[in-house]
């Protein structure tokens, strides 16, 4: 039977109603909501219950390992730091490939902006069927996010969550210590000083590799243990107030987030406001608002990218080096101390505030009026300072930096929906509406140097300005639109949905597009031949669909950009130059995709299982090209190109256990996506090249490596040769063995090969809920199948792996314990080279290989939470007391070698994410924690 909630009366009535109903659960769709049994499009929902079952920070740690097709990854372990979301696959190059969020009807809205306690449900648009209707900005899929709202006839009912915890990195570094750094150092010297004895190297011209090496101290220092804020704290407190009467219904949310980061001084919090409102003026006539605001402050000491930050800059710091000098500063040598990162005075203030304001006006019976206006301002106020008594600051006797970022934007949306039936059989549903948005950004930035006075902080106090900036942009979007739904007696439905889409991103010929979906379903079960003593539930649904891509361009990429400044200056007066190369032919990114699918449901919905088939080709791709280098530029923005993804998703829940004393509950999804590049449009080149380790070729996934074949480490001798049969070169014993697949004798960028992996192509996730009396257990797993990591902090280019890469005696950086392991003549079972100094035979030994890819499969226990409700006590003035534990990140089952297989890592200009996302470059890993909290009802 279906859970009910109900009021104490004096004379109580109570109708069962069996979970069978269930099935005419209302779900939240683009501009609307439809029951569950008529939906004919890949809709996947989390409820209000099942987030507070797993108590989350933000929403996508609540959506993580939840809901097939949706992969949720996290790019660093930093304090406040975001997860990367991808729906279906990445299906764009240099065009966006995030979800869209719409939260209480308002498209953009950043889930940063809410707290996941201020939410009631969460729905997931996958295919054409469910997102068309939100055109040209539902490429990759659809979030909505519906909000707490208060209940008519309600009485005032007050939450609140509190939770306290610590957390620790999943899994620490293992760096050498000052003795092992030393005796690999020397070994390494050995082994290049008998290289010239041999014959096979010549004498250096500098001596000094004739000495052996001496570490600077002989206790050495523990980076990690210097820069690590072991036991972080993390603060949650959550408050929820929400009732209503006759005509009028509310809820007010309010939270704080406090989180300290794994490195010392890094530090993140959030604060939020929610407000919805929403009155009856007349029986046809409905008013509301929804509003949000949300404030947050954190200590950035560097951005991931910058070589002071402590986190990297401690898997390169000598280990035999002193952390601080005789004067109780950072240590100054030939290496980056992390220390100086923590001498930088860095705050990073962000205020987002937004809501939107509507009416609800039946005009007559079926006939309703939604008018809306609504909008969103994010701001951002940047301040950095490093004082002339700093590592970064004495050069510059002081230097600072202010920024200010402000975006926003406003919308307004109307739209008239029709609702009547045919003979109590036919049911239909009509929707048309119009909506415009415009989004404006401004930035700003000044750079100062020469501060009098270490105290004296602020710009107004720089004795020189050095450089600064402005910039304003504007694009806006008209879009009108409709949807026919239609329902024949519960077993027959088909939709239809359009929409036509202006940017003024496009020149004027290009600038609308339309965008449409048509779905059907069956529900099998539903006809009068059906027994549904075993499976009362049998429905197929099938959709074709069309959705658009504008995001990833600029405000006006079709046009013919010039700039200004002081780099263009002409006799001393200021000029324009050609920004970039314009197309006036640019136009949509569009997304063709076919979604079929089955839902079914045993034992009165004690058991339910969906399966969804789809394949979506995205062509005309944005990104840019490369033109002749007469054109003054290195590339033009175009449509060029084509990707496929395609793929099943599954999803399975069952309630194994249902009696009086206890409830056992299963849940699983997975998900398979190939990917395919399947054109770059230019017939001169199947390739593009990313700069990094990672390719996109044609015929290839997106994610893939690019690497020469390592084959190992040489047990003997062994010669490479050229067609000719001329000896090229030879490699000693304990040296890389590669595979030259042109059989010229040479080891080069020719032998590349193309290995795939670098996006994971199957994911998903497990959970488990047991409720006993009072007792209540969670358990939540992800996992990750088929996904190899480039490790690339463990590559010749900074040594990691290398005997002596910075040349010998000046070599600085420190190196993984996986070194120990190297070959020697006395351990030749292993795939670690042999060790050398700075030379053609390190060089032969650490270029990027696949000696560096790793499989990173993985099994992520990520959440264990054990409740306990104290209900049965019936304290004065509370409903519900209940107390918990939980663990995040408790279990990881991998074979990768890494800190993190989870781990995402993000391209600084965020541009080339969907293509080097496999690639780790020794970032934050994930933290466990270990919380205790509360939820109490009032």
């Amino acid at each position: 039977m279906q859970t009910q909630e109900v009021a104490i009366k004096p004379n109580l009535r109570v109708v069962l109603k069996t979970d069978s109903e269930v099935l005419d659960e209302v779900m939240v769709v683009g501009y609307g909501t439809v029951k569950k049994s008529e939906l004919t499009g890949a809709i996947s929902s989390v409820k209000a219950d099942e987030i507070v079952k797993i108590p989350a920070v933000n929403i996508s740690q609540a959506l993580q390992g939840k809901v097939s097709g949706l992969q949720v990854v996290s790019t660093s372990g930093r304090a406040g730091d975001e997860t990367q979301i991808s729906l279906r696959g990445n299906g764009s190059l240099s065009a966006s490939n995030d979800v869209l969020y719409v939260i209480d009807g308002v498209p953009g809205v950043s889930f940063a902006s809410i707290s996941p306690s201020d939410i009631e449900s969460v729905e997931i648009l996958k295919d054409a069927a469910s997102t068309a209707i939100y055109g040209s900005r539902a490429s990759n899929g659809v979030i909505l996010i519906t909000t707490k709202s208060g209940s008519f006839a309600q009485k005032t009912q007050v939450t609140l969550n509190v939770s306290v915890g610590i957390q620790n990195p999943v899994k620490t570094p293992k760096m050498l210590n000052a003795k092992e750094y030393a005796e690999i150092l020397n070994e390494a010297r050995q082994n290049y000083l008998d290289d010239i004895a041999n014959g096979y190297l010549s004498k250096p011209k500098d001596e000094s590799v004739l000495t052996p090496f001496e570490p600077l101290t002989a206790e050495g220092t523990d980076w990690f243990g210097e820069i690590r804020n072991k036991n972080a704290l993390m603060q949650n407190y959550q408050l929820g107030i929400s009732g209503g009467g006759q005509k009028t219904k509310f809820y007010v949310g309010a939270s704080h987030f406090n989180q300290e980061g794994v490195v010392k001084k890094d530090e993140f919090k959030r604060s939020t406001i929610k407000l919805n409102l929403d009155h009856k003026v007349f029986d046809n006539f409905k008013i509301g608002i929804k509003s949000y605001f949300s404030s947050s402050v954190s200590t950035p000491l560097v951005e991931d990218n910058d070589i002071y930050q402590p986190w990297a800059a401690s898997f390169n710091a000598r280990p035999d080096a002193p952390a601080l000098d005789e004067d109780g500063k950072p240590y100054i040598g030939t290496f980056t101390n992390p220390l100086h990162a923590f001498e930088r005075d860095v705050t990073d203030k962000r205020y987002r505030l937004g809501g939107t304001a509507y009416f609800d006006w039946t005009i007559i019976k079926g006939l309703v009026w939604h008018a809306s206006i609504g909008g969103n301002i994010n701001s951002r106020r940047y301040n950095r300072y490093d004082s002339a008594d700093t590592k970064r600051g004495e050069s510059l006797n002081g230097s600072g930096y202010y920024g200010t970022e402000m975006f926003s934007d406003y919308i307004i949306e109307n739209t008239l929906t029709y609702s009547n039936n045919i003979l109590d059989k036919l049911f239909y549903t009509v929707l048309i509406g119009h909506s415009f948005q415009k989004f404006e950004e401004e930035e700003s930035s000044v750079y100062g140097q020469d501060f009098p006075s270490t105290s004296l902080k602020w710009l107004d106090s720089a004795g020189k300005i050095t450089d600064g900036g402005s910039l304003y942009t504007a694009n806006a979007l008209e879009s009108y639109f409709g949807r026919i739904q239609l329902n024949w007696d519960d077993k027959y439905n088909l939709m239809f949905s359009i929409r036509r889409d202006g940017s003024s991103k496009f020149l004027k010929d290009n600038r609308w597009g339309t965008f449409f979906a048509v779905s059907g379903g069956w529900t099998i079960s539903n006809e009068a031949f059906w027994n549904k003593s075993v499976m009362n539930l049998l429905k197929i649904r099938a959709s074709y669909g069309q959705t658009g891509n504008q995001s990833g361009i600029g405000n006006a990429s079709g046009q013919n950009l010039l700039n200004s400044g002081s780099n263009y200056n002409y006799n001393g007066l200021p000029g324009l130059a050609a920004a970039s190369l314009f197309n006036k032919n640019l136009t949509w990114e569009k997304g063709l995709a076919t979604n079929f699918g089955i839902d079914m449901a045993f034992f009165n919905n004690r058991i339910n299982f969906s399966a969804n088939y789809y394949n979506k080709k995205t062509q005309d791709l944005l990104y840019a090209t490369p033109v002749a280098t007469e054109s003054g530029f290195r590339t033009m923005t175009a449509n060029m190109g084509s990707i496929r993804n395609s793929g099943i998703e599954l999803d399975l829940s069952a309630d194994i256990i249902r009696n009086k004393d206890i409830t056992w509950s299963f849940n699983a999804n997975f998900s398979y996506n190939k990917n395919k590049v399947l054109d770059l449009g230019d017939p001169t080149k199947d390739y593009y090249n990313t700069g990094f380790v990672s390719i996109v070729k044609e015929g290839e996934a997106l994610g893939s490596y690019q690497l020469i074949k390592a084959l190992g480490v040489a047990q003997e001798k062994t010669e490479y040769k050229n067609a000719e049969g001329k000896v090229t070169k030879v490699v000693q014993p304990g040296d890389m063995l590669y595979e030259d697949i042109n059989g010229d004798g040479l080891i080069n960028s020719a032998d590349a090969q193309i290995f795939s992996g670098g996006i994971a192509p199957i994911y998903g996730g497990l959970g488990t809920t047991v409720n006993y009396k009072g007792f209540d257990l969670n358990i939540q797993a992800q996992y990750s199948i088929g996904k190899k990591i480039y490790t690339m902090y463990k590559e010749g280019g900074n040594g990691q792996m290398n005997g002596g890469g910075g040349g010998y005696p000046s070599y600085s950086n420190n190196m993984v314990t996986e070194i120990l392991d190297r070959w020697t003549p006395e351990h030749t079972n292993t795939d670690v080279p042999r060790l050398n100094l700075n030379s053609s035979i390190t060089t032969w030994n650490t270029q990027r290989s696949s000696r560096f890819l790793e499989d990173a499969d993985y099994l992520r226990i990520s959440d264990i939470t054990l409740g306990y409700n104290f209900q049965h006590l019936n304290i004065p003035f509370m409903e519900t007391v209940r107390a918990y534990i939980q663990i995040r990140n408790p279990f990881t089952f991998t074979k990768y070698s890494g800190l993190d297989p989870e781990l995402q890592y993000v391209d600084p200009d965020r541009t080339n994410n969907k293509v080097v996302a496999g690639t780790d470059n020794a970032g934050i890993p994930n933290m466990r924690s270990f919380i205790f909290g509360v939820n109490i009802a009032f």
